[in-house]
C-alpha cells in the first residue's frame, strides 16, 4: 500500500538564525517559505557499489507537486526539521522517502552546509546537516515514496565530475521510475544534463559526490 504523507501545509518550523540559533519562534512552513526565514534541514547521500564496482550516488527526482524545485534531481533524502525535532527525529526522513531505516551509527556526517534559493515565489534558507549512508543493498529494494519522488536516478562518481566540470554535457544515469505502489520499477537508461539538478552556487552536488565516495572507501573525518 502507498505510503500517506503528512500535507506539507500542516508542517511547522522552528525558525532560527544564520548560526542555527533558535529564535524562539515557530513558524508554518509556507510562512518561512515566503519571509525567507532561516529554518534547519536533512540531507542523507546515499552510495552504492555499482556496476564494475564504481561508486554511484542515488538521486531522488522530485515529485512535480513540491513547492521548491520540482522535477529536479536532488539528494536522495532530504527534509526539514520539524518544530521541536532533533536528529533522532528528523531521521524518520529516510523511511518516508525511500522505505529503509537504516542503523542511526550507518549515518555518516559530513558537515552542515547554507543553501539559499531565491525566486518570484519563495525565499527558502536552509541550514543543512549533511549525512552519507553506503547502501549494501541493490537499490532495485528501495521503496520511495511515489507522493515524494517520480524516480530515483543512479549515476557514477565518476560520470559526475565529467558533468560537472564540464567534460560532458550529458551523462547516463540507471533511471528506476516509482510506480503509484511505491515500487521501483524496471531499470532503464536515461541522459542527464545540468539542467535536471537543482541549481546551486556553491559546487554542492560535486563536493557532496566526493564526500560519499570518501566514506564508501573507509575515510575517517570526511568534510564537504
Amino acid at each position: 500500500m502507498p505510503r500517506q504523507e503528512p500535507d506539507p501545509r500542516d508542517e511547522w518550523f522552528d525558525v532560527v538564525d544564520e548560526h542555527a540559533s533558535p529564535t524562539g519562534q515557530v513558524k508554518r512552513r509556507a510562512d518561512v517559505h515566503t519571509d525567507g526565514d532561516w529554518h534547519r534541514a536533512f540531507h542523507c547521500w546515499v552510495i552504492v557499489r555499482s556496476r564494475h564496482a564504481q561508486p554511484a550516488i542515488v538521486f531522488q527526482r522530485r515529485s512535480a507537486n513540491k513547492d521548491t524545485y520540482p522535477g529536479r534531481l536532488d539528494v536522495a533524502v532530504g527534509g526539514h526539521y520539524r518544530a521541536g525535532e532533533g536528529f533522532d527525529e528528523v531521521v524518520r526522513e529516510i523511511d518516508e522517502e525511500l522505505g529503509i531505516s537504516p542503523p542511526i551509527d550507518a549515518l555518516v556526517n559530513v558537515g552542515r552546509r547554507w543553501a539559499e534559493g531565491i525566486t518570484e515565489f519563495w525565499i527558502d534558507r536552509e541550514i543543512e546537516d549533511v549525512y552519507v549512508y553506503a547502501l549494501s543493498a541493490p537499490v532495485a529494494t528501495l521503496r520511495p515514496s511515489f507522493e515524494e519522488i517520480t524516480a530515483l536516478d543512479v549515476i557514477t562518481v565518476r560520470a559526475i565530475e565529467a558533468l560537472f566540470s564540464r567534460e560532458e554535457s550529458t551523462i547516463a544515469s540507471r533511471r528506476f521510475l516509482v510506480s503509484p505502489e511505491d515500487e521501483l520499477e524496471s531499470e532503464t537508461v536515461a541522459e542527464v544534463t545540468l539542467d535536471d539538478f537543482i541549481p546551486v552556487k556553491d559546487g554542492y552536488w560535486l563536493h557532496g559526490a566526493r564526500a560519499a565516495q570518501a566514506v564508501l572507501n573507509g575515510e575517517t573525518d570526511v568534510r564537504l
